[in-house]
């Protein structure tokens, strides 16, 4: 009798997410942030911060180096760069980074750099290791979330505000596609 795990079952979600992705954009290809939503990722990081950016912050320190995994064009690592000694974003996309390094030179923030790299990145670390909205994407979510706690040096905090994988597309996936969104990946 085969067990099925919980990480079996997550990674069966998140293949039949890519599935639906890989469909609705037509195929695989390169950096799939184009410049253009790349651009629709950016915030203000001198913002009014919201709960969610408010608790990542309380476990922030004065002197900490912030490791944002997966964090893109910089929405939640450079609003904490002020509370921090230095932000360390670690993101594969080109289109990402220059989001992040135009928001940061555009607020005068100077504590925090891009490494463009996939996860685990090597020969980083930082006192607190954060990922928000990345994990609902990890196909082998147990090395990842293992790669953050080898990288972090006192704390790992995981942001989702969404259940896994989130199927926000889904109704306009089952208007074009003529169905409901189903997929072949099952664990295995």
């Amino acid at each position: 009798m085969m067990v099925i795990t919980p990480a079996d079952e997550y990674a069966a979600r998140v293949a039949a997410f890519e599935d639906m992705r890989l469909r609705w954009r037509g195929g695989a290809g390169g950096d799939e942030w184009s410049p253009a939503i790349a651009e629709q990722a950016r915030a203000d990081p001198r913002r009014v911060p919201d709960a969610n950016l408010e608790a990542l912050a309380s476990y922030i320190d004065a002197d900490d180096t912030v490791l944002d995994v997966g964090g893109g064009a910089g929405r939640i690592g450079l609003a904490l760069a002020p509370r921090c000694r230095e932000v360390i974003n670690v993101d594969p996309s080109a289109a990402m980074r220059a989001q992040f390094e135009r928001t940061a030179a555009e607020s005068g923030i100077t504590n925090a750099r891009f490494v463009e790299s996939v996860w685990p990145a090597p020969d980083i670390s930082g006192d607190v290791v954060l990922t928000t909205h990345v994990t609902y994407f990890v196909r082998d979510i147990v090395p990842f979330v293992r790669a953050l706690e080898a990288a972090a040096r006192r704390r790992v905090l995981i942001g989702l505000w969404s259940v896994p994988p989130p199927h926000m597309g889904a109704n306009v996936y089952e208007l074009v596609f003529g169905g409901p969104f189903e997929s072949s990946a099952r664990p295995s």
